[in-house]
């Protein structure tokens, strides 16, 4: 394998110009700019891309792909693991599970959690002691008043308290249903039976012209979540117009009394940056996964990676690193 070429590019919050200064820039890692010609230990035969879930734990990194690629023909999604240096030097089928969409390690019960969103079902599902796939829950794609055609279950957390979060990607309504599911100790596993439900705010349709109607391909989604605090969750949406994405962060905290989440923009990342010194701008990708990784210099690090769709004619996998501003 070729060594390919890192680099890390250092601006301030002013340069890039975001809306809101609770977030800023401070890296963009190109590594996986070419997939399959990362300096790796994986089978030439293995593809790296398709990303749509990213966690870390352990000081390394972990990815899982939405698919196989083209040239394996199961759809069964791909595990990856990454050391803080750039190399994977692990990869294997995500045993027989096609379709995922996040991962978490979660430390309470000693186990990996992921959601799944296929054309027939999406839901939430973990690995127990065997490796063996255990689904949590699951709603029909087809008739769920929560689903709608390709827009089902993209995101998974858990949160300080021993709650597990999961939200649906996308609503017309106006609001996105999310729900809490709290850890029941003598099962050793989230309680769906007790789960609560809260409501988000969701403009479907915030990057497109008035006259298009967002669908299958087009218009805003929730394509991952993350604790943001005791309070609050961080929430990646992601909106294609036809031709580009718009990526915006937000907060979603609740409030003292009832369930719908009061929103608040963090982060707004349009093709409108300057992000390379105005020489070209640093073009927004299709953002499918969001981890925190170490903490440096008592800030929080946030990482975001792209999906590339093994098209890599027209788009990239690319991790994108952020600092969370006091």
């Amino acid at each position: 394998m070729k060594r390919v070429f890192l680099f890390f590019l250092i601006f301030t919050t002013e340069v890039f110009g975001q809306k809101a200064a609770h977030f800023e820039f401070v890296g963009v890692d190109s590594v996986f700019m070419w997939p399959g010609k990362a300096q790796s230990g994986i089978s030439e035969d293995v593809q790296f891309g398709g990303i749509s879930g990213f966690e870390y734990f352990g000081q390394s990194y972990y990815f899982v792909s939405d698919r196989a690629f083209k040239t394996d023909p199961t759809e069964n999604s791909y595990f990856f693991r990454m050391d803080t240096l750039g190399k994977i030097s692990q990869s294997f089928k995500f045993f027989d599970l096609k379709n995922a969409e996040s991962i978490r390690f979660d430390t309470l019960s000693r186990r990996i959690f992921y959601t799944f969103e296929r054309d027939d079902s999406t839901g939430v599902g973990f690995l127990d002691e065997n490796n063996q796939l255990n689904q949590l829950l699951s709603y029909s794609m087809n008739n769920s008043e929560f689903t709608s055609d390709n827009r089902g279950i993209e995101s998974l957390c858990f949160d300080g308290k021993n709650n597990l979060w999961f939200a649906f990607e996308s609503s017309f309504q106006g609001m996105v249903p999310f729900f809490k599911l709290p850890f029941d100790t003598a099962k050793n596993n989230y309680n769906s039976d007790q789960k609560s439900s809260f409501l988000y705010p969701f403009d479907p349709k915030s990057c497109l012209n008035p006259d298009k109607n967002a669908n299958a391909n087009l218009g805003n989604g929730i394509s991952e979540i993350l604790p943001l605090d005791n309070d609050r969750l961080l929430v990646l949406e992601r909106c294609f117009d036809g031709r580009q994405n718009t990526i915006k962060l937000y907060s979603a905290s609740l409030p003292e009394s009832g369930n719908v989440f009061i929103k608040d923009e963090l982060f707004d990342f349009t093709i409108n940056n300057l992000f390379l010194e105005g020489q070209k701008s640093l073009k927004p990708d299709n953002m499918e996964g969001m981890t925190w990784g170490e903490n440096e210099a008592v800030e929080k690090i946030l990482y975001m990676v792209s999906d590339d769709n093994f098209n890599t004619g027209r788009q990239r996998t690319l991790i994108l690193k952020l600092k969370l501003k006091k």
